[in-house]
């Protein structure tokens, strides 16, 4: 009895280091610092970032914007789904860490977590080293921006920029209340989101009834009202709110001061 008593406090312990484990990797943004035992210069803006839910993931390479999927099982992992933007990049150390970078991702298969270090691990080589460092945006002079900083002027619907009238359509986020509202460039509309990493849910969306036959502000609307539904993930960048569905984009933004 006392030795089964003493092999359930082990396995309690160890699953408990696990998820405390798992934990800090999910909250913090890791710095790119070591890449196949070579060390990666100080200025590169390369960095990994979990969701809280630890099923998705963000990031830059250096060059681009990253995302994907990820898998954790106590200290094994697996990145999937890895997709990044298609910013060209002229400096080829930056290419050259860019492609290393999401080569270490789709390798990787297990992490090690110590104090403010992670190492990422092919079977027993490890394949990138990161620092935990204060969350920032590379893209907006280090700075981050939250969904409640800006006043969210539309910009284009699946790419395609909208007309003079679409550009009136906007939204605005409330994080103390976790509601949205805003203008769909026709009628007034309002509705709840909540947001944790780079997870986005907008739901219970009403608006008032009016009718806008001019300047096709009814289409507008529809497909304004529609994306806000159908998202699942956002990304701000380069002072732009992006909202997609998995990896398609759905709608752009351009922040404005409040």
């Amino acid at each position: 009895m006392k030795k089964l008593l003493i092999l359930v406090t082990v396995i309690t312990a160890s699953v408990a280091a696990s998820f405390a484990q798992t934990e800090r990797i999910g909250t913090r943004q890791w710095k790119l610092v070591q890449l196949e035992g070579s060390s990666v210069a100080s200025t590169s803006r390369a960095y990994l970032e979990l969701e809280a839910q630890q099923t998705r993931f963000t990031g830059h390479t250096g060059c681009n914007r990253m995302f994907g999927t990820v898998a954790i099982h106590g200290r094994r992992l697996d990145f999937s789904n890895i997709g990044t933007t298609r910013m060209a990049c002229t400096e080829p150390r930056v290419r050259r860490v860019e492609t290393a970078f999401l080569r270490a991702l789709e390798n990787a298969d297990r992490y090690r977590a110590r104090g403010n270090t992670l190492e990422l691990y092919d079977r027993n080589r490890m394949v990138a080293r990161l620092v935990a460092s204060a969350k920032q945006d590379p893209d907006n002079g280090g700075q981050v921006s939250r969904l409640g900083d800006r006043k969210w002027m539309l910009e284009a619907i699946k790419g395609v920029p909208v007309s003079r009238a679409g550009r009136t359509a906007f939204l605005n986020f409330d994080e103390m209340k976790r509601s949205v509202g805003g203008d769909s460039s026709c009628n007034v509309f309002g509705g709840a989101y909540t947001a944790a990493g780079s997870t986005l849910r907008i739901t219970d969306v009403i608006s008032t009834m009016r009718a806008c036959e001019e300047d096709n502000r009814m289409i507008i609307e529809r497909e304004f009202l529609d994306g806000l539904r159908q998202a699942n993930r956002y990304e701000i960048a380069r002072g732009k709110l992006m909202l997609y569905r998995n990896q398609r984009l759905l709608l752009t933004l351009v922040g404005q001061r409040k």
